[in-house]
C-alpha cells in the first residue's frame, strides 16, 4: 500500500487559469493515462468553500489521490514520483485522457454522476483495505466534498439576478430543478453523509496536529454546533474565515458556504 501526504483542510488558493499534462502508468496493466497539474497563472478565478473544496474556472482542483484505470479497472494510489513530464509520441496515442480517470470517469454536470462518484468513494474505502490513517483521511475528505457537491453551488443564482439582467430567466429556471433535485438526492443521503463525517472526525481527533478550525467545521457540518463552537474557541488567531465559521455556527447553519472566490 502506497502511503501518500493528508490534503491540508483548508489549503491556500491554488492560482492558476490552465493546466499542463502528466502521464501516470498503471500499475497493474501498463496503461498510460494523462492527468492535468496546475499551473501557477492567477489567483482571481479560485473559489475556497468551508469544507476545503477549491473550484478553479468551474474545475475542482484539488488533486486526486486515488485512480481507476480506465483499462483493466484496477483501484490505486497515485505515487508522486510514478508521475512523469513526458512520455514517447507513440505512447501519447494510446494514452487514457483526464476526463477518463478523473473523479472516476463520473460526469459532475448530472447529479446521477455526483451519486455515482460518492459510491465510488466508498468502495474506494472498502477495496483498499486496510488504509493508513492518513490514507483513510484522503477518501474520506475526498467522499465529504462529493457530498457537499450535490448543493455546493444551489445558491449561486437567485431570482434578482435574472431581473438585474446577470442570467437567462429559462437557465435560472434549468438551475433551480437541477439544484433542487441535488439537495433532494444530499438529504436522502444524510444518513450516510453523516457517519462519514462522524468517523472523519475520530480520525482528526486522534491527531494531536490536527486544526481546531477542521473539527468546528465538521461538527458545524452535523448541526452539533455546541461542540463546533468549543473547538472553534481554542483559536486565537481570528481570520476571515474563522469570522465567517463562528457567524455560520451562529445562525445554526449546517450548509457548506463559500469563503472566499
Amino acid at each position: 500500500m502506497i502511503i501518500t501526504e493528508p490534503f491540508n483542510f483548508i489549503p491556500w488558493f491554488i492560482d492558476m487559469t490552465s493546466f499542463e499534462d502528466f502521464y501516470i502508468s498503471c500499475p497493474c496493466c501498463s496503461s498510460w493515462l494523462i492527468g492535468k497539474k496546475a499551473k501557477a497563472d492567477s489567483v482571481n478565478q479560485s473559489v475556497l468553500y468551508s469544507d476545503g473544496m477549491i473550484i478553479n474556472d468551474l474545475i475542482p482542483a484539488n488533486p486526486q489521490q486515488i485512480v481507476l484505470c480506465p483499462a483493466c479497472g484496477f483501484l490505486f494510489w497515485m505515487q508522486k514520483d510514478a508521475c512523469h513530464n513526458s512520455i514517447p509520441e507513440s505512447d501519447k496515442l494510446t494514452a487514457y485522457s483526464w476526463p477518463n480517470w478523473r473523479f472516476f470517469g463520473c460526469n459532475l454536470l448530472d447529479n446521477h454522476g455526483k451519486i455515482a462518484l460518492i459510491n465510488h468513494y466508498w468502495k474506494a474505502i472498502e477495496l483498499l483495505q486496510p488504509l493508513s490513517v492518513q490514507q483513510e483521511i484522503i477518501v474520506r475528505k475526498s467522499l465529504l466534498w462529493a457530498y457537499n457537491d450535490l448543493y455546493r453551488d444551489a445558491n449561486t443564482w437567485r431570482f434578482v439576478d435574472v431581473v438585474r439582467g446577470k442570467i437567462n430567466f429559462f437557465y435560472w429556471i434549468i438551475s433551480r430543478k437541477f439544484n433542487r433535485k441535488g439537495r433532494a438526492l444530499f438529504e436522502s443521503e444524510r444518513r450516510h453523509f453523516e457517519a462519514n463525517i462522524h468517523r472523519l472526525i475520530e480520525l482528526l481527533e486522534r491527531d494531536p496536529n490536527s486544526e481546531p478550525a477542521v473539527i468546528a467545521e465538521l461538527y458545524r457540518e452535523l448541526g452539533e454546533f455546541e461542540k463546533a463552537m468549543l473547538h472553534l474557541s481554542k483559536i486565537v488567531r481570528r481570520t476571515h474565515y474563522i469570522n465567517l465559521l463562528n457567524t455560520h455556527i451562529q445562525l445554526r447553519d449546517k450548509s457548506v458556504f463559500k469563503v472566499a472566490g
